[in-house]
C-alpha cells in the first residue's frame, strides 16, 4: 500500500516540533513582495522570523508548473510551531498527482537534518547552492515523495513534494522536486 502524501509533511511537522525548543519568538510579519512580476526578487525575512514562502511571486509559481489557485498558507498547521512558515500549491492540471510545499524555519539546516525523522540524505545543487535531498523510509522504495533542504543564511528552507491523497506517483518525486527547487530558488532568500 502506498503512503499518502501527508507523510513527508507530517515528518517535517514532527521535526518542527522537535526543533521548537531552539526557536525564538516570532512576532510581527515579513513584508510581502509583489505577485505580478517575473523579476528575480526575494523578500528579506524580518530578523528572528522565517521567510514567508507565500510571498514568492505568483508568476514564478505558475512558471514552475504549480497551480496558484490552490495556494494554501499554513498547510497542515505548521505555523503553530514557533519559527515556521509554509505555503503549498498543487501541480497544474486535472491529473496532477502531487503538491509542493515550501517551508521556512529560523532553525538551522544542520538541526533539521539531525532529527531522527530525516534520513537517506543525498547532496544536490539547487541553483548555485549546496542542498540536501531526502525522503523517509516509510515512503517506500521507490519513494512516493521527496524533499530538498537548503541553508539560507543559517536558516532552513524546505521544498517538499508529496502525492495528493492516495494518488499513485506518475513520475520520479525527487526529479520533480529538484525541478521545482531549481525554478523557485531565485525567489528564495540567500
Amino acid at each position: 500500500m502506498r503512503s499518502t502524501g501527508r507523510h513527508l509533511l507530517a515528518a517535517a511537522c514532527a521535526s518542527a516540533l522537535v526543533l521548537t525548543g531552539c526557536a525564538a519568538s516570532t512576532q510581527g510579519s515579513p513584508v510581502a513582495s509583489g505577485d505580478s512580476s517575473t523579476e528575480q526578487t526575494t523578500v528579506a525575512p524580518v530578523p528572528g522570523e522565517p521567510f514567508d514562502p507565500c510571498t514568492i511571486p505568483k508568476s514564478a509559481v505558475t512558471a514552475s508548473g504549480l497551480d496558484v489557485s490552490t495556494e494554501r498558507a499554513d498547510f497542515a498547521g505548521i505555523t503553530t510551531y514557533p519559527g515556521w512558515k509554509n505555503c503549498t500549491w498543487d501541480g497544474l492540471g486535472m491529473d496532477s498527482w502531487y503538491y509542493v510545499s515550501v517551508m521556512s524555519s529560523i532553525n538551522s539546516m544542520a538541526e533539521y537534518l539531525r532529527s531522527p525523522q530525516n534520513d537517506r540524505h543525498v547532496p544536490v545543487m539547487v541553483g548555485s547552492r549546496n542542498a540536501v535531498q531526502m525522503h523517509a523510509t516509510y515512503q517506500g522504495d521507490p519513494p512516493d515523495g521527496c524533499a530538498i533542504a537548503i541553508d539560507a543564511s543559517g536558516n532552513l528552507l524546505l521544498i517538499v513534494l508529496d502525492t495528493i491523497g492516495s494518488e499513485e506517483t506518475m513520475g520520479d518525486p525527487c526529479q520533480a522536486v529538484n525541478k521545482h527547487a531549481d525554478e523557485l530558488e531565485p525567489f528564495l532568500p540567500k
